[in-house]
């Protein structure tokens, strides 16, 4: 079948940056289309719904709010700010590497907090003043000065501060986390901006009716300046005519025209899937598949019959207690290049927010629920130990990390890396596809245009800066406005 309306832009996903991207081009005047695989919107950022619980696709906490490109999205729209993110008074229980506590939303209560985790990792008292620096001088950093630092690891920025191997493995991971990558991979010009922007603005929280409720509210603007969205809508090709693009192909040979596409899928996807890489430019061609993606992790999503923590989010790594000389960096790079090999560390780190305790409408009345998750390798990795093994580790960590959460299951789903692939529809299934390496960032981060007329990328593979979510966001509205701009100049 054939459709017989003609679009000015086809969108493909709507995910964080296809749906900001779909809603700025629909506020700029253009025909919008904007097509989903599945029968949800929302990408990684999806949901579904089981015994009354409202449970998030993906594991999530949003660092910036309405203070980032959430809420300048929705300005922009002029929508204002719908979106309500919501804060707990304890944010993070952090437990692991000889640490166990909880880490307070409030920054009065900061310094306390700090205290006794140095305290419980015996962190001598004669490097305290390093690791003061070390904070003062990432907030004070001027923009010129991150720019800098962009090209740089993050191992090489805590260097300046601690030559102690415990401290240089404990602060590269913290500050690292935010990309699902190691210290020694991560950008530290990327990870100081995002550092800073996580201090100053104060907002890290969780929108009230779950993930979900960010790429709707986005549509909704969309729809509202005049966008058609379609969910069970998978794109198999973009069509190809002249050397340029001229629509796309959807399952069972529907066809969609537009003289321009935009995609939000992996680079690499878009080159050799969508297209063809018979279409690009060798050196595109080759670019887009050196690309290095972040981890991903296998996922857990559990209802319990009652509550059992008020805390946002648990956090850390499981066992608890490890001897200090045994956190090093060389044996961090030991673990993830077990991971890299398909093999599972001794240690599990695990990363569980816990949405219903920001949002008690997630869950039933007096139940809760856990969304945790722990790094594992991308698809394109053979796995040696099966995909269990991974599934049982995480469950196993999980369990220690929230005490009296296995006695109360009421239900608990597992999600393997192939089964998250699947969902956001990217081939290695990578949180970020376009990690947040020194080489990758900035400006030389992939472009919004591709060599090809007509054809455009955002999300989390193509520019901007920032966490996760809010990377992919901003990308989308960058991209829009790239169009938007290019269209006027004919």
């Amino acid at each position: 079948m054939e459709s017989g309306e003609k679009y000015d832009v086809i969108v493909i996903g709507t995910g964080m940056g296809g749906s900001a991207c779909g809603a700025i081009l629909a506020k700029h005047g253009f025909k919008v289309l904007i097509l989903e695989k599945n029968p949800r919107v929302g990408g990684s950022c999806s949901y579904y719904e089981k015994e009354g619980f409202k449970v998030d696709m993906g594991t999530h906490m949003f660092i910036r709010g309405n203070k980032g490109p959430f809420g300048e999205c929705t300005r922009r729209l002029g929508m204002g700010t719908p979106l309500k993110f919501v804060r707990t008074p304890g944010l993070a229980w952090v437990r692991g590497f000889n640490v166990d506590a909880c880490m307070p939303a409030s920054y009065a209560r900061m310094p306390p907090f700090l205290l006794r985790s140095l305290i419980q990792a015996e962190v001598p008292v004669k490097k305290i003043p390093s690791i003061t620096r070390f904070f003062i001088d990432t907030m004070r950093m001027s923009e010129e000065k991150i720019e800098e630092w962009n090209e740089r690891t993050v191992e090489d920025y805590i260097s300046l501060y601690t030559d102690d191997p415990f401290l240089h493995s404990i602060m590269g991971y913290l500050i690292s986390l935010y990309f699902i990558l190691p210290s020694w991979q991560s950008s530290a010009g990327e990870a100081i901006w995002n550092f800073q922007h996580f201090v100053r603005d104060k907002s890290l929280g969780y929108p009230k009716g779950g993930a979900v409720v960010i790429p709707q509210t986005f549509l909704e603007g969309a729809e509202m300046h005049g966008a058609q969205v379609l969910t069970d809508t998978p794109v198999e090709k973009i069509i190809m005519e002249n050397g340029g693009v001229a629509g796309v192909v959807s399952e069972g040979n529907a066809k969609f025209y537009a003289p321009v596409v935009v995609s939000t899928t992996a680079l690499e996807d878009t080159v050799r899937k969508l297209v063809g890489r018979d279409y690009f430019p060798s050196s595109y061609a080759k670019m887009a598949e050196s690309i290095k993606s972040s981890y991903i992790a296998v996922q857990a999503k559990i209802g319990l019959k009652k509550k059992v923590t008020e805390v946002g989010c648990v956090c850390g790594s499981y066992p608890f207690k490890v001897p200090r000389d045994n956190i090093t960096p060389d044996s961090m790079r030991e673990k993830f290049q077990l991971v890299e090999k398909g093999i599972h560390p001794e240690n599990t780190a695990i990363y569980c927010p816990i949405p219903s305790n920001f949002d008690p409408d997630l869950a039933p009345p007096g139940m809760q629920l856990l969304t945790g998750c722990s790094v594992a390798p991308t698809t394109d990795i053979e796995l040696q130990d099966p995909p269990r093994v991974w599934i049982d580790n995480m469950l196993t960590a999980l369990y220690e990390m929230v005490p009296n959460a296995k006695e109360n299951v009421l239900f608990e789903d597992t999600f393997t890396v192939d089964a998250i692939a699947s969902w956001i529809g990217k081939s290695s299934g990578a949180a970020v596809t376009t990690g947040q390496t020194p080489d990758q960032v900035g400006d030389k981060r992939p472009g919004y245009r591709t060599p090809i007329k007509g054809l455009y990328v955002c999300g989390d593979g193509a520019g901007a800066r920032g966490v996760g979510t809010e990377l992919a966001c901003q990308s989308g509205m960058e991209c829009a406005d790239l169009i938007n701009l290019e269209s006027r100049r004919g």
